[in-house]
Order: C-alpha cells, then sequence, then structure tokens
C-alpha cells in the first residue's frame, strides 16, 4: 500500500493539472472573444510570398 503523504501529494498534483487546463481553456475562450471585437478592416495585409 501507499504511503498517506503520497497519496496526499498525487491528489494535490492532479489538482493542479485540473486548475491549470482550466485555466488555459479560459484564457483560449477569452482570446477568441477578443480576436472577434478586433476591427479587422484595419489590419495590415502581409506578403509573406515576396523575395528577398
Amino acid at each position: 500500500m501507499m504511503p498517506d503523504g503520497l497519496i496526499y501529494l498525487l491528489i494535490f498534483i492532479a489538482i493542479v493539472i485540473v486548475y491549470t487546463i482550466a485555466k488555459v481553456v479560459n484564457y483560449v475562450r477569452l482570446s477568441d472573444r477578443q480576436w472577434e471585437q478586433v476591427d479587422k478592416s484595419k489590419l495590415k495585409e502581409w506578403q509573406d510570398d515576396d523575395e528577398w
């Protein structure tokens, strides 16, 4: 059987991982909302196909 301290450590690590994933998903959604609010008519067109 695992020591009690190890079980608590694994639970803590799992909570930290779930919290981190939730924050990342939240920031992705916020970024998408902000991108939808951008005035895209003012964005510059980049010509990536230019020869050097």
